[in-house]
């Protein structure tokens, strides 16, 4: 019997019990040569003749480890969202400084990594799909490439007395991100990817705080959800019917980020149900997550990944930890319909890590261990 390529996508979803989100730690070489780049001391092609060979390291240690799925690490980007807007005409030339709460309660100027949208978006070329092909040619096992959410991009790109003067309000900003998005999900259909991942869409609407202030501002909470759900869906209707596995990454942010703190519960019951993906990559390695309640709005036939590995600590999480936590998150949904991750990428800033490289690596192996010994 000839299996369809939805039937394919359903299996590899299924049996991909070891994940991870997508960043890894960049070697000093790499870093130390982003930085010569950006003042004019190599040129562009040295620059990505050793990503060249940082991604293919990276590949080579992952497959030694034994993880589910590879990436290229985000060798390429300097932090998780900026490929969109270096591939993108329409955005400020610098990133913004905004004033930050961290997660310690205090406060910082720190350098954000999205740029605000200043006139019509515009491709340059695609944004990731290239990083893609250069997987599609090395990998030897299935990859994944991950994008930031064209709803992040809205949110954070728009800026009221800036880019009103070229979009009139957001909705018309997320119009075009979601024809650029369309265009590279049917680019990304021809590389060989087996799994795609939108980062950061709807992770604000955790925040009781948040869903507050955009009341304030005239938004529904409800109803600016079930935009940002049918705008993402209508990115991924981009791939069609092919075979790749859709993911949805929610997180709360790094170990100096304090976003999104609190349970899942109001979103869960409303975003499991109506996106479109395959797998739901959930923080939870601390308790600002909150418990694995929100694990009974799970619909049948989707898997949530447990991020239980910290990548914002390097203390090594113990077997025992893990298995006991795995267990309890079977208390609210079945064992077939989860799987095992770190809760964030271990670099979402290329030149910002939390451990070592070997750190990261006895992590991601002992995510590998735990999924042995449940799954098989």
């Amino acid at each position: 019997m000839t299996v369809t390529a939805a039937g394919q996508r359903r299996a590899l979803n299924v049996t991909l019990r070891t994940d991870q989100v997508g960043s890894l730690i960049r070697p000093e070489a790499l870093v130390d040569a982003r930085r010569r780049f950006a003042r004019g001391e190599i040129t562009h092609e040295a620059l990505v003749e050793l990503e060249d060979r940082m991604v293919l390291e990276a590949l080579a240690a992952q497959e030694a480890v034994g993880i589910g799925v590879v990436t290229d690490g985000e060798m390429r980007r300097q932090a998780w969202q900026t490929d969109l807007s270096d591939a993108v005409e329409g955005f400020a030339d610098e990133y913004p400084v905004e004033e930050v709460v961290l997660a310690d309660g205090t406060t910082r100027r720190m350098r954000m990594h999205a740029k605000v949208v200043e006139g019509r978006l515009r491709p340059r070329r695609p944004i990731v799909a290239p990083a893609a092909r250069f997987l599609g040619e090395h990998a030897s096992r299935p990859f994944k490439v991950t994008l930031p959410s064209p709803v992040r991009a809205a949110h954070q790109g728009f800026r009221a007395g800036v880019t009103d003067r070229a979009y009139a309000d957001r909705s018309e900003l997320l119009a075009d991100l979601i024809d650029i998005y369309v265009d590279e999900m049917k680019e990304l259909a021809t590389t060989g990817a087996a799994y795609l991942q939108l980062d950061e869409g709807f992770i604000g609407y955790v925040s009781e705080s948040w869903r507050a202030e955009l009341a304030d501002s005239g938004v529904d909470p409800e109803a600016g959800l079930e935009r940002d759900v049918a705008a993402e869906n209508a990115v991924w209707a981009g791939l069609g019917d092919v075979e790749i596995v859709r993911g949805a990454h929610l997180c709360r942010g790094s170990q100096t980020r304090s976003g999104g703190t609190g349970s899942y519960d109001w979103l869960a019951e409303r975003l499991f149900d109506r996106l479109d993906v395959d797998r739901f990559l959930l923080e939870y390695d601390t308790e600002r997550a909150g418990g694995f309640e929100p694990l009974r709005f799970l619909p049948k036939g989707k898997i949530a990944v447990l991020g239980l590995v910290t990548s914002k600590f390097p203390r090594l999480e113990t077997e025992e930890e893990l298995l006991r936590r795995i267990e309890e998150a079977t208390r609210h949904a079945p064992i077939e319909q989860l799987a095992l991750s770190p809760q964030c990428g271990f670099a979402g800033v290329s030149d910002v890590a939390h451990m070592t490289q070997d750190e990261q690596w006895r992590k991601l192996e002992l995510v590998v261990s735990v999924a042995e010994q449940v799954w098989g």
